[in-house]
């Protein structure tokens, strides 16, 4: 009973962090009512505890770490790949304007090269506020 006692405790206190702090300590506090029911003396159940804890830690904690390094895509990722037109000149030295989907961006073609006033360009990415740009093969 203790067990689950305890098991709730990390249930909540990992509800409120949201961090992923103490839920291996849900997984040991399982692994301590699953012996306790077994029969096993307090010793065992604590060890137990402390081990399955430790081995949630170990064998979670890296698919943790893989599906929280993904990047979170944003409504400007929409516009990677479509075709917008220049409306001020892109040079070299000097980042430029164009329209896509309607809004008005700063560009930049992806080699620095000019990208004259009505020409097509086709968005490649997006560095912060500014699209990189391709010329648009007609």
């Amino acid at each position: 009973m203790i067990w689950l006692v305890i098991g709730i405790i990390f249930m909540i206190i990992e509800a409120m962090t949201v961090a992923l702090v103490t839920i291996w300590f849900v997984g040991g506090a399982i692994a301590a009512m699953i012996l306790a029911a077994l029969g096993a003396s307090v010793t065992v159940q604590v060890v137990g505890f402390i081990l399955a804890s430790i081995v949630f830690l170990f064998l979670a904690r890296p698919l943790i770490r893989k599906r929280n390094m993904e990047t979170v895509r944003t409504n400007a990722d929409r516009l990677v790949g479509k075709v917008g037109i220049v409306t001020k000149e892109a040079t070299e030295f000097s980042n430029g304007q164009g329209r896509v989907a309607g809004q008005i961006w700063t560009i930049q073609h992806e080699n620095r090269t000019n990208l004259p006033v009505d020409s097509h360009f086709i968005v490649q990415a997006i560095d912060g506020v500014k699209l990189i740009v391709t010329d648009k093969q007609n």
